[in-house]
């Protein structure tokens, strides 16, 4: 895979350039739930007029000219917006992405979005960027775009229950354990011991920019977080929550519905009218919660972990 090779592909990869921002756009909102994170990251460089060297230009050759017809995400995770076509223009089209990845991109921390691509351009990157250290194939997901379903039946005995609200800094000593015995479960390691400056600096981020949400109550005698939220991408009038947390003392009591409740109305009438999230296939526990606030099921994501 060289540099002559890749000219002679029907597809390049390229640096995004400013005056594609129009067109990438154009490209990745014909699916905003899917593609929240490329569209966020794209909706900043059109604010700012700073091009990240993360965004990448998926351009189809045709003779002397060529037009974008997707693109990459390659921050921490990478995200990939592929058009759909035949059977053989779009092997072609993955394929020659994938070669150019190879060559031009660093491998991430992982591979994110629909189960389709996502899963197909692993089938090719695995022999240069593998092994995987996980992969989860099948992730639903889901999005609410309307007052959520109130939910009874909290059994909030012996919690002296705040209600849920947008995290400040003031919070951060509650928070930062919450998120880190989250972060532990959901992805298998402690982001403490491995770039801890990096995550408290992200999870800063996201309380100043009014994208974290918590619940107070009282646990074993202590103020403690009892359930938390934050929306980790916001872009393209899509809020996709990350981060869904209840205490383990606490669940099976009510409190996640209850706070996802909450959230979703925050969401809405302070960030985006339409909120999402993808959640792993083997947890069907989550997924009733998120289905009883009124979420329902738009497509199949996956991610592979490195």
């Amino acid at each position: 895979m060289t540099d002559s090779l890749l000219r002679r592909a029907q597809h390049s990869l390229a640096p995004l350039q400013r005056r594609d921002l129009d067109a990438a756009l154009t490209v990745a909102m014909r699916d905003p739930v899917a593609h929240v994170v490329p569209i966020m990251h794209l909706e900043t460089a059109r604010a700012s007029g700073v091009m990240p060297g993360s965004l990448w230009a998926v351009r189809r050759r045709l003779g002397l000219h060529s037009s974008l017809v997707g693109l990459v995400w390659n921050g921490a995770n990478l995200s990939a917006v592929l058009p759909d076509g035949d059977q053989e223009d779009a092997d072609t089209l993955r394929a020659e992405v994938a070669a150019a990845a190879v060559a031009r991109l660093t491998r991430p921390a992982a591979l994110v979005g629909p189960a389709d691509v996502t899963l197909d351009l692993w089938g090719r990157l695995e022999p240069w960027w593998g092994p995987a250290r996980e992969v989860r194939a099948r992730q639903v997901s889901m999005a609410i775009d309307h007052e959520p379903t109130r939910v009874a039946g909290v059994d909030a005995a012996g919690l002296d229950l705040e209600a849920v609200r947008r995290s400040t800094l003031d919070d951060y000593d509650l928070l930062l354990p919450a998120c880190v015995h989250m972060f532990i479960g959901e992805v298998g390691y402690d982001p403490m011991r491995h770039g801890r400056a990096g995550y408290e600096e992200r999870l800063r981020y996201l309380v100043r920019a009014g994208r974290s949400y918590l619940q107070l109550g009282t646990v074993d005698g202590r103020r403690q977080v009892v359930f938390k939220a934050e929306v980790g991408a916001l872009g393209g009038g899509v809020a996709q929550l990350q981060g869904v947390w209840v205490h383990p003392e606490l669940r099976g009591r009510g409190l996640a519905r209850a706070g996802l409740g909450a959230v979703v109305d925050a969401a809405r009438s302070q960030l985006a009218p339409t909120v999402s999230l993808y959640v792993n296939d083997f947890n069907p526990v989550a997924i009733r919660a998120y289905e009883a606030v009124g979420f329902a099921r738009v497509g199949t994501f996956a991610t592979v972990m490195f």
